[in-house]
């Protein structure tokens, strides 16, 4: 299997690894980004975002971006491509505003919270999908969200860091939890599969939703619904184009 080296807290490394997929593929069915951080301390990727928001959606944002020319030479061959954005149910839990409508705001590391920082990556994640299945619903890409739900990998690992500096017992009984009750990464992904590839799915032109396991779509949070979402979702992505015309 080919594969192409990403660091999506670099754009340099996502522009590198784009332009490898772009050469070898001329057209993408389908593209899932599933990639993420999840809770770190503060800190800043190499390019001076938040890393929770800097990952996990400018990230995510700038491959797609590089890669739709391949996902339409998809659609128009085949007839449907698909985007799926692997979300969370963390999304409903986001700062107070929902987004940070500013870089500044989004790197302030006095107010950093780190779940709610989270929180507010995986409802960015919600809010590009909804504006980008807008955007190229004719051209016959189908771009959903979704949440896989509590996953058995090490996403967790900086929350167990935490808790081992405050007890080594904790943390070993929250792994030993989480263990016992989250999904396994086979059944975990049957969600984005579905969102990916499902016959349904493309069968009905379903986009623009959000679904969790398996496969039920649900109502996202407040912040992505109606006049408020849609606002929310515009003033995103013209903050993420205009950090990228600089950048």
């Amino acid at each position: 299997m080919e594969t192409a080296v990403l660091d999506l807290g670099s754009f340099a490394s996502i522009r590198s690894c784009a332009a490898s997929i772009a050469a070898k593929h001329s057209s993408l069915d389908s593209l899932v980004l599933n990639a993420g951080v999840m809770v770190p301390p503060f800190g800043l990727t190499e390019d001076g975002l938040e890393t929770q928001i800097g990952v996990n959606h400018f990230g995510h944002f700038l491959l797609t971006k590089l890669l739709m020319p391949s996902i339409e030479a998809a659609a128009e061959a085949k007839g449907v491509a698909t985007v799926v954005s692997v979300s969370s149910a963390a999304h409903y839990d986001s700062y107070p505003e929902g987004i940070r409508m500013s870089i500044e705001q989004m790197n302030d590391e006095a107010t950093y919270d780190r779940a709610k920082a989270y929180g507010q990556s995986k409802l960015a994640n919600v809010l590009f999908a909804q504006e980008l299945a807008e955007r190229v619903k004719d051209k016959n890409i189908l771009v959903n969200s979704i949440h896989p739900g509590g996953v058995d990998t090490e996403l967790a690992r900086h929350v167990l860091d935490a808790l081992s500096l405050v007890s080594p017992a904790i943390a070993n009984y929250f792994k030993e939890m989480v263990g016992n009750a989250a999904w396994h990464p086979r059944e975990a992904a049957l969600t984005q599969l579905y969102a990916a590839v499902g016959p349904a799915l493309k069968e009905n032109k379903t986009t623009g939703k959000y679904f969790h396991p398996i496969a039920r779509e649900t109502v996202p949070d407040l912040h992505a619904r109606g006049d408020r979402g849609e606002k929310l979702r515009s003033e995103l992505w013209t903050l993420t184009e205009e950090f990228f015309a600089k950048h």
